[in-house]
């Protein structure tokens, strides 16, 4: 998938930016790439037979060797995308904000510096501090919304079935499944409200929940085997 998704204000199922102007005078000062576009989406599903045993090319003929290599499957899933958005925010008074509202300001921009930080990005250090700075009093930032763009992150999933009969109307299945079978690390977004301790940094993966517990893609690698018996 290819897409770019624009809005003026997203929220909903625990993620987004807030759905309240930085200016609430100006809505369309608000439009921006929302918080849910994510560029480039790459979903891959695979099934696969071998070819041994029972009715396939090799080993089909009643043996040892074809019981222990027959009727098995491989699955395997894989998902990569791109980052998602990042909105950069600034904790202000409402004495030094125009119309007295705190919520979704936005920073100053640097002229001339870089939004990458100088050694390259890093969970250190994923958005350089440096090109930020506190609005003067009476003023809003101009830092667009949602200015920055998180990490991107891949995933493969593997996944392997045996069946085994074990008369004419029951089957034994055996299944074994590997959850991001490379154990790659993926990403959270930063901690993007700028002069808090931390700002820039990414402390944990996608898909966290309070406490800090993974679910779903994220997660580092998980191994799980399962018995199932169809009749």
């Amino acid at each position: 998938m290819w897409s770019h998704e624009i809005d003026n204000g997203s929220n909903g199922s625990g993620d987004g930016d807030s759905l309240v102007a930085q200016n609430v005078a100006c809505p369309a000062c608000e439009r921006a790439s929302g918080i849910w576009d994510v560029r480039h989406v790459v979903n891959a599903n695979v099934i696969y037979q071998l070819p041994f045993g029972r009715g396939k090319t090799y080993l089909n003929q009643p043996g040892i060797l074809s019981s222990m290599f027959g009727s098995w499957e491989l699955t395997s899933t894989t998902v990569a995308r791109t980052g998602f958005p990042i909105n950069v925010l600034v904790n202000r008074a409402s004495s030094s904000v125009p119309d007295g509202n705190t919520t979704s300001q936005r920073p100053d921009l640097v002229p001339g510096v870089s939004l990458t930080p100088t050694g390259g990005k890093g969970i250190g250090e994923w958005i350089n501090p440096a090109a930020f700075a506190v609005p003067a009093d009476g003023t809003f930032g101009n830092a667009p919304r949602d200015i920055g763009r998180g990490p991107g992150t891949w995933q493969i999933d593997l996944g392997s079935t045996k069946r085994i009969p074990l008369s004419e109307s029951v089957l034994l299945q055996f299944r074994s499944e590997f959850f991001n079978i490379f154990n790659h690390p993926q990403y959270g977004l930063p901690q993007a409200t700028f002069g808090v301790p931390g700002f820039g940094s990414i402390t944990q993966t996608v898909n966290t929940t309070t406490p800090v517990s993974p679910i779903g893609s994220g997660t580092p690698r998980e191994i799980q085997f399962a018995l199932r018996l169809e009749f």
